[in-house]
This record gives structure tokens, C-alpha cells and sequence, in this order.
């Protein structure tokens, strides 16, 4: 499995523990998860793969 694939994973599964949290969940676990995501969400946002730098 890819770097790629790896993070698309977990970002998935961070957004569905988010959704998924029950009601009762204190904000600041909530906040973490969220802060989580974010730099998920960021890291494969950035993620250059191997086939674009052969491209260049």
C-alpha cells in the first residue's frame, strides 16, 4: 500500500469517527479528532507522488 493510500485511509477513517462520534463525546476529544483530520487532510493535500517527480 501506498503513502497515498495510506493517508486516504485514514482520512477516511477520521471523518467517520467524527460522524460517527456519539452525543456525549467531550469537545475536547472532538477538537483533537478535528486537529487530526486538518493535518490529514493537509499531508495528503501535499503528498507528491514518485510518478510526478519522474515527470518533471
Amino acid at each position: 500500500m501506498s503513502r497515498r493510500e495510506r493517508l486516504e485511509d485514514e482520512v477516511a477513517l477520521a471523518r467517520k469517527r467524527i460522524a460517527n462520534a456519539p452525543e456525549d463525546t467531550p469537545e475536547d476529544i472532538r477538537q483533537i479528532w478535528e486537529e487530526e483530520l486538518i493535518q490529514l487532510e493537509f499531508d495528503l493535500n501535499n503528498l507528491v507522488d514518485e510518478e510526478d517527480d519522474n515527470n518533471e
